[in-house]
């Protein structure tokens, strides 16, 4: 059996490199054209089509003699460049609408079959790079180590090759982009001259060209999107790994979060000139740019929102705010006083959409003297903040976009935690307030209630022995109606005091607001009564939606829905609790799949060759070995993830150092594994497991209490802190499969791509299985679980080489011949 040439291995890095790439790439379309939590859907793609690859290659071994392998990997490389832009060409023009919860539109209008069909033809391209990485698994067996790292080498880059598209291409250009890379690997893949050559070569061409197009005039977009029918043409788009976002033709009225009719009028009477811009996030998520010439008397009309009720409260407060978008939340402050404004927000594109292009039309507020703009995430930021605050605002913070971690761990938020509560309670002054705007439906506040709860919870971590004096709740929008209104809630760093809640008394009834609850006050409906109740856990226990504290270790905030809800016809009325519903239906329906599918590709596969005959049948320890490795990776990987997106300050920063980190040492951790002959084998596979199972016992217990012990350093040492941090898990992860790879290519090679087909779809179980727990149990847990899984895999496996040496003992010492039994 011949041994890879680095050309080849350079080959099969790009091939990964491109197909990790798409994937993430996929990740952000998605969010743009469907809801965020479609984004599993892109890991079910990419797994499941390496599974089925691998099932095909089960059925035709002759395609992994290493000729013919060698010959059939450059040729599906070409293959699949060219493919990919015709089955996104393709996907663009799919009617999808993706509401879950009509349940007449999914199953008598057909948006089942289409979902069906976008899963059947973006699995193509996975199944393809799924065949050519499985191919050279099997040609090169021997030296899978080599191979295994080149693969895991190449996905690493890939994380970083997506992140760098996005930010320079947007969506279409990275699509066109990973069809480019992928051409020149098919061309690095041939092997000798003549015509495969040829065609490789014309692949590329043809692909450089249509990418070039693309950048000089677009004739790939994306014209459709998640709310529905075909949007209008925007007058600015920008694309990174955050989001998509896009600006709008200014409209002629203010905009109001909410607000009273008569302080509407009002504002109209006094000046019928005020616009904005609406700037989208995702097509979805809005923040107006409001229009700005310089003169704050011409927007006092922002102090009227309920958003800006911590302003009648505390004069020239020194502000911080969180996700100021558009930077309507600044010039409320700024209106009311405040002699400086930081605003931190996550998302660069908004920042330059607000700096650049509609720099005039904002009256260059970003570049105020008192206006300090961070690009940055804002619980890390305020964190490592030295100083104190007046008010702390944010003002609806979530973009229901597919962001870092959100690909993969639904709607966490840091920003919405105990912990981070506390952390804004250790940053106010004393007379420091702490103001936060979410959705509220009076008939079901959960939203509102689960703001609470976290907030007076982080507060009594802070030191607060009674939280119900420190906490006011205003809401718009109350008694009996049906649809979503608005609620702040006023935390303090001190008790408020009886002149203080006088004088929200009278700006509330000025602007025509229902106090919830304050202190010496009457309470008002469920919001009132929570706060008040002199056992808040009994309440929480007792309320039918989940309204427990988000904490960092369990930090889905919007999680709102329990499993026994999830068709509550009441709550799938709101777009506050459908959103949820849906992503924890999208949830299920990906490991409904997953199962279907993978009986389809395990059960009826193997029971089609045992009657055929003369295929070698995996026994069920090794399936169950790459399984519990399928499992067990993303186990690991999905907290990872969440836990670094605080310490690393932004979310894309998460995604690339996790996945670049763990997907390079485990790289260099199969191509250490590629020496070990069989004697070595033995000996450090018995080590090998409980050392894995250690380290993710030890990420479980102390890797908090170290990131939170470094959260003060600067960014460049806190990324090289997480890589070490990262380096032994990583290395230790890269070395079980091509062990086993290794293994069954000495004694079964027949059945190596059926194990990775089992790996491929219990990878997809495991991503599923891994949020599901997280949401649960939280991030802890699941790691506790990876590590038992991991125990079950290392067990699998020892109990499959122990049969295999005692058969060889029992032959040798029969006669003396060593053979091969199982």
């Amino acid at each position: 059996m011949s041994k890879p040439n680095r050309q080849q291995l350079l080959g099969v890095l790009l091939v990964s490199m491109g197909a990790l790439a798409l994937e993430i790439i996929l990740t952000r379309v998605f969010s743009v054209t469907m809801w965020y939590h479609f984004a599993f859907l892109a890991i079910s793609l990419a797994l499941m089509g390496s599974a089925a690859a691998g099932v095909l290659l089960y059925f035709l071994p002759q395609l992994t003699e290493t000729t013919t392998a060698r010959r059939w990997i450059a040729n599906l490389t070409t293959l699949l460049a060219v493919a990919i832009p015709i089955i996104f060409l393709t996907y663009l023009q799919i009617p999808f609408e993706p509401v879950l919860m009509n349940r007449e539109s999914w199953f008598g209008g057909g948006q089942l079959g289409w979902l069906i069909l976008i899963f059947v033809i973006l699995s193509l391209p996975f199944f393809l790079s799924g065949m050519i990485i499985s191919l050279a698994l099997s040609a090169w067996s021997e030296d899978a180590g080599w191979v295994y790292a080149a693969d895991l080498v190449g996905a690493s880059l890939g994380c970083l090759f997506s992140i760098a598209a996005l930010e320079y291409l947007g969506g279409t250009g990275a699509v066109l982009a990973v069809s480019a890379l992928l051409a020149a690997a098919g061309v690095v893949l041939v092997q000798g001259g003549g015509r495969q050559t040829a065609v490789s070569l014309i692949g590329l061409v043809v692909l450089l060209l249509a990418f070039g197009w693309q950048l000089w005039q677009p004739w790939l977009t994306i014209t459709v999107n998640k709310a529905g029918g075909v949007e209008p043409t925007p007058v600015y788009e920008k694309w990174n790994a955050h989001s998509r976002v896009t600006v709008y033709e200014p409209v002629g009225y203010p905009f109001f979060w909410t607000v009273s009719p008569e302080k509407w009028e009002q504002t109209i009477a006094d000046d019928s000139s005020l616009h904005h811009a609406l700037l989208l996030i995702d097509a979805v998520a809005g923040t107006p740019i409001q229009s700005f010439d310089g003169d704050l008397n011409k927007v006092k009309f922002l102090r009227y929102d309920l958003t800006a009720l911590a302003y009648h409260l505390v004069n020239a407060p020194n502000t911080l705010v969180i996700g100021p978008g558009g930077g309507r939340d600044v010039l409320s402050a700024l209106v009311s006083g405040a002699p400086h404004v930081t605003a931190v927000e996550v998302n660069p594109a908004i920042i330059n959409a607000v700096r650049g292009s509609f720099a005039d039309f904002a009256g260059h507020l970003y570049e105020r003297p008192d206006v300090t703009v961070a690009i940055a995430d804002a619980r890390g930021y305020i964190d490592r903040s030295p100083e104190q605050y007046d008010v702390i605002q944010a003002s609806l913070i979530d973009t229901w976009a597919a962001g870092g971690s959100g690909a993969f761990a639904l709607s966490e938020n840091s920003l919405y935690t105990q912990e981070a509560f506390t952390t804004y309670f250790n940053h106010l002054s004393d007379r420091g307030v702490l103001t936060v705007s979410r959705w509220y439906l009076p008939d079901r506040p959960a939203e509102t209630l689960r703001l609470v709860s976290t907030g007076m919870a982080g507060w009594e971590d802070g030191g607060v022995a009674d939280p119900r004096q420190h906490i006011v709740v205003v809401a718009h929008n109350t008694s009996g109606a049906q649809t979503e209104g608005l609620s702040t809630s006023l935390f303090k760093k001190r008790p408020f005091t009886p002149e203080e809640i006088e004088r929200l008394q009278t700006a509330v009834a000025d602007l025509g607001y229902q106090i919830l609850y304050a202190p010496g006050l009457d309470t008002f409906e469920a919001v009132g009564d929570f706060i008040a109740a002199d056992d808040r856990q009994a309440v929480i226990a007792s309320y039918p939606l989940d309204i427990s504290p988000a904490t960092d270790n369990r930090p889905f905030f919007f999680n709102l829905v329990l499993i026994g809800d999830l068709f509550d016809p009441a709550l799938s009325g709101s777009g506050v609790y459908r959103t949820s519903m849906e992503a924890i239906l999208i949830l299920f329906t990906v490991i409904g799949i997953t199962v279907l599918l993978g009986a389809l590709f395990i059960l009826v596969p193997l029971w089609l060759g045992t009657r055929r005959g003369g295929l070698q049948r995996p026994s069920p320890r090794l399936l169950g070995y790459f399984a519990m490795l399928g499992i067990g990776f993303m186990m690991v990987e999905i907290p990872t993830i969440q836990k670094l997106t605080v310490y690393l300050g932004r979310p894309v920063y998460s995604l690339a150092v996790v996945l670049f980190s763990l997907l390079l040492f485990s790289g260099l951790g199969s191509f250490w594994s590629n020496g070990w002959d069989d004697q070595t084998r033995r000996r450090l596979v018995a080590r090998l497991f409980p050392a894995l199972v250690g380290v993710t016992l030890l990420h479980m217990l102390f890797a908090g209490t170290l990131l939170a012990m470094t959260l003060a350093f600067g960014l460049t040492a806190r990324i090289i802190m997480a890589v070490l941090l990262l380096a032994p898990l990583g290395f230790l992860l890269g070395i079980p499969f091509p062990t086993g790879i290794r293994w069954a290519g000495q004694n079964r090679p027949g059945v190596i791509p059926w194990l990775w087909g089992i790996n491929g779809v219990m990878s997809v179980l495991g991503s599923a299985l891994a949020t599901l727990f997280a949401i649960h149990i939280g991030f802890r847990l699941t790691l506790l679980l990876a590590a038992l899984v991991y125990v079950a895999a290392g067990w699998l496996f020892m109990t499959e080489l122990g049969v295999k040496w005692r058969g060889e003992e029992t032959a040798v010492s029969a006669s003396q011949t060593p053979q091969t039994s199982i």
